[in-house]
């Protein structure tokens, strides 16, 4: 980011999780940008049938959001009913992204490094005339479940899907998201397009028939859509800004997943950008693995799970390639 720039927005979304808002919110806090950004939360209303519990969270929430000055400037954003969170993100993001054209989003259950706002700044204001980046991540799979070649030079690579796990864009990327999927009757039918939508992990196409079908109220998979009929990437940290507190359950759309998790977060600020965006086909297939299903005896599967419990690796892995 240029020093006479204002940084890029953010869109923070909230629910019913107070715990959880509260660290997300102080992590933010303690960003170098923070005090220069200009804060929008969102917060969802109850569903009709919530509890008192759900009723008494979703105030406390709000009662956090508004109990400090997280950022330079704060702007709150209540709904009376409940959107969910693909309306809700798809709303705020439009109406933040039209005013300032770029945004970096985040949910209610993401621990940041104190660089997260540097680096997304600087990796939009690096990437916002390469055409083919739709997306910026701030998330990175841990070691443990994706390795990244010891002699890799770069900061970042190229991935073939976005992530939702503290994020960025810009407009003109966000104007191509057709959010019917007009082409879904076509991929469908497609195998070929379906293998090669599935390149980002095979996950992909079956989510896409999920949300299709109403099993899944989710947005980002549209986006995900968006990335591939455009030929366009997302850029991933080699090591994560962002720790997700919220693979316990507790969340609308995430079980829980501890693997996931990082005990350490990047606070890198001057980062070695890709200034030719290629695919490291060692990356893309180690992605690929990382993201696909995997199917393996459960005696390894406790296995794998001990391992990482002691800080290890898993032991048992199934690589799936795209390039061979």
């Amino acid at each position: 980011m240029n020093k006479n720039d204002n940084p890029a927005p953010i869109a923070l979304f909230l629910y019913n999780r107070p715990d959880h808002t509260k660290q997300t919110l102080i992590a933010l806090k303690r960003n170098k940008l923070a005090d220069e950004s200009h804060l929008y939360i969102f917060c969802d209303g109850p569903k009709k049938d919530a509890s008192n519990e759900t009723l008494a969270n979703i105030q406390e929430v709000r009662n956090i959001a508004t109990r400090e000055s997280w950022c330079k400037q704060v702007d709150l954003i209540l709904s009376d009913t409940n959107k969910g969170l693909a309306s809700s993100i798809k709303e705020g993001i439009t109406q933040v992204i039209q005013k300032y054209h770029r945004v970096i989003v985040m949910e209610d259950d993401l621990i940041t490094s104190p660089a997260f706002l540097t680096y997304m700044n600087s990796a939009l204001a690096y990437y916002e005339e390469k055409k083919s980046v739709f997306s910026i991540s701030g998330y990175t799979m841990p070691p443990k479940m994706m390795q990244i070649p010891a002699d890799y030079e770069y900061d970042v690579y190229v991935g073939l899907r976005n992530d939702s796990w503290g994020w960025a864009t810009w407009e003109d990327r966000w104007k191509q998201i057709d959010w019917n999927v007009s082409n879904y009757p076509t991929l469908l039918k497609n195998s070929a397009m379906q293998e090669a939508f599935n390149r980002g992990g095979d996950d992909v196409f079956e989510m896409l028939q999920m949300q299709q079908s109403g099993e899944l109220n989710i947005w980002s998979i549209q986006f995900t859509v968006a990335h591939f009929v455009n030929h366009a990437v997302s850029i991933i940290p080699v090591v994560s800004y962002v720790d997700n507190i919220g693979l316990d359950g507790s969340g609308e759309n995430c079980s829980e997943s501890l693997a996931l998790r990082h005990q350490s977060l990047c606070t890198k600020e001057k980062v070695r950008f890709l200034d030719v965006l290629y695919e490291d086909k060692r990356i893309i297939n180690a992605f690929y693995s990382a993201n696909s299903r995997q199917k393996r005896p459960l005696w390894q599967k406790a296995v794998n799970r001990m391992s990482r419990l002691f800080g290890g690796k898993n032991i048992f892995v199934i690589k799936k390639k795209i390039y061979c």
